[in-house]
């Protein structure tokens, strides 16, 4: 059973690849959504994305100081 994690590990990966997509697209009509913001920023969090889930808290922390923080304490958890 070698290999049998990485294998859903991968699919969970590239759902999550999607879900950034569909995000990014959600926010192209709601630029100021600061629950899409959140949401982006932990999906980079998980991808281990950092420097996109900085700037996700960059713009986070002009339009929600308390989630901006909640999204920086999950980037330096890593």
């Amino acid at each position: 059973m070698k290999g049998y994690r990485g294998v859903f590990s991968k699919m969970g990966e590239n759902l999550l690849e999607r879900y950034v997509e569909d995000l990014l697209k959600e926010l192209q009509e709601k630029p100021n959504d600061v629950d899409l913001m959140m949401k982006l920023g932990v999906a980079y969090v998980r991808l281990k994305k950092i420097e996109e889930a900085r700037n996700i808290y960059k713009k986070l922390k002009e339009l929600d100081p308390h989630k901006a923080k909640e999204l920086l304490d999950m980037i330096y958890e890593l």
